[in-house]
């Protein structure tokens, strides 16, 4: 018996496994929805019966397909039970009328700008280590919550022109780097920290708030080192009181009680905690946007409950929370959930660091495949929810050219392998983005989602083939009639 015929059974059951495991996920899924959707009982049972009747061992290409189906009415079904809540009140609703979530819960509420989540977020809280306060609050996405937090800090402290509120910020997500530019000021001013530059930043001391990517969203993905950081903070003669930690990349990794406890002792200290929930806490079907700070102090002022306060303010005065179609289409039991979280978020991971190794060696258009798996001996949080490739010939041409070549490929082998943005879905994208455009320099990213099975078996292989074409010509000889997706 040869080799590749002792394969094919293999990867058949590999493949029944990994789908069988998809069906089971999003049967659960379903059986959390339903227990809160009271009147639609029918249209939940059907749900099942289809999810039921999907065969993943006799064609798992087509059984692929179905469950990528599946997860979409799943996210259908939860978007109008939402929606109903919109049809049923207006912005400003009727104080006598009887709102109420699909859980039941009680909802009223004067203005939608205004509207009050204290379900969600008793669910988001946990419990803070001793000697620590807590508290979470909400936005309509991380990046509104960002702003707040800083403009808030400005608010509550109030710095001037001769002492302002200095920021060090070590990271690289270009929306940030734009927010820090778009807050800039006499009394709000930041410092760009190189990759290696962070403990010298805190040993030379004069920032009031450190502001830190655990994984840097660039080219390189550099990781945290959770460890050191502590270490440089603790010995700093003059360290930042305040830290802010956006986690979207990395979140159910993120140690917050040992990183708390490694802050403990040494005086006042604010922590906020800053993701985004649309990524990584709903399951890959992106029902709502959803910005989450967890906030927690030792001792202060200011305290975790101070801040929380003037963010609840600063949200329902500018409308920065979420809508009230959201809020019901959140109001589920796998959202926020932190074992359903991990869960998906653990196979986002472990989907994205598997193909990053089948990649990893490939060269040609392909320069470098980056990912923190790929380092050996990198520090605890090497995981990343995408896998970033480096053109060897680097122009927003050519990454147009790849994608084009990338879309046709799709179309051919008959796959969900989707040309859009973000991450942390059930199946899997691909993407140009372009963070400066007069640098005119374009970030290719692979985000493979939650759902192992043939269609990443295809990917990897459509990959393969055209990254290790050996350059740009080659693939245009490939496809002659091909032409580049604009990136401009």
């Amino acid at each position: 018996m040869t080799a590749g015929t002792q394969a094919a059974p293999a990867t058949g059951r590999r493949h029944r496994d990994e789908l069988s495991l998809e069906r089971e996920l999003l049967t659960g899924l379903a059986a959390l929805a339903e227990a809160q959707s009271a009147g639609d009982e029918r249209q939940w049972a059907r749900f099942r019966a289809r999810l039921a009747a999907i065969d993943v061992a006799a064609d798992p290409l087509a059984a692929e397909h179905r469950l990528e189906t599946a997860s979409e009415q799943l996210r259908a079904l939860l978007l109008r039970r939402g929606h109903r809540l919109d049809e049923e009140h207006f912005r400003s609703p009727d104080s006598t009328g009887d709102r109420r979530l699909p859980s039941g819960l009680a909802f009223p509420h004067s203005y939608e700008r205004g509207l009050p989540v204290a379900h969600l977020e008793s669910r988001l809280a946990s419990t803070p280590p001793d000697g620590w306060s807590g508290a979470v609050v909400t936005f309509n996405s991380c990046m509104a919550g960002l702003g707040h937090v800083l403009q808030s800090l400005v608010h509550m402290l109030r710095p001037d022109e001769r002492r302002p509120l200095s920021v060090a910020y070590w990271g690289d997500y270009f929306e940030t780097d734009l927010l820090m530019e778009y807050l800039g000021s006499a009394v709000l001013r930041y410092d760009k920290v190189g990759v290696g530059d962070l403990t010298e930043t805190l040993q030379r001391g004069g920032h009031d708030v450190l502001l830190i990517e655990p994984v840097r969203y660039n080219w390189e993905l550099d990781v945290l080192d959770v460890s050191a950081l502590l270490r440089a903070w603790r010995s700093a003669p003059d360290r930042p009181r305040i830290i802010v930690v956006d986690t979207t990349l990395v979140s159910p990794l993120w140690p917050t009680r040992a990183f708390l406890d490694g802050l403990t002792g040494l005086g006042d200290v604010l922590v906020v905690e800053l993701r985004s929930g649309l990524k990584l806490d709903q399951q890959g079907l992106e029902l709502a946007n959803l910005g989450i700070a967890e906030i927690y102090s030792h001792a202060g002022p200011p305290t975790a409950d101070q801040l929380a306060s003037t963010l609840r303010l600063a949200r329902s005065t500018t409308g920065s929370g979420i809508a009230v179609a959201a809020a019901a289409a959140l109001d589920t039991g796998f959202v926020a959930d932190p074992a359903w979280t991990r869960r998906h978020a653990g196979q986002v991971f472990a989907t994205n660091a598997r193909l990053a190794r089948e990649l990893a060696e490939v060269r040609g258009i392909f320069a470098e495949v980056v990912h923190p798996a790929l380092r050996p001996g990198t520090p605890g949080l090497a995981q990343s929810p995408f896998v970033i490739v480096k053109l060897a010939e680097d122009t927003l041409e050519n990454h147009g050219l790849l994608l084009a070549a990338l879309r046709r490929e799709v179309a051919r082998r008959g796959i969900r392998f989707t040309h859009g943005s973000s991450f942390g879905f059930r199946s899997h994208r691909f993407e140009t983005i372009v963070p400066r455009v007069a640098r005119r320099e374009g970030l290719f990213k692979i985000a493979a989602g939650s759902r192992s099975g043939p269609f990443l078996d295809i990917i990897t292989d459509v990959l393969r083939d055209l990254g290790g074409l050996s350059g740009m010509a080659a693939l245009r000889a490939r496809f002659p009639d091909l032409k580049a997706i604009p990136l401009l």
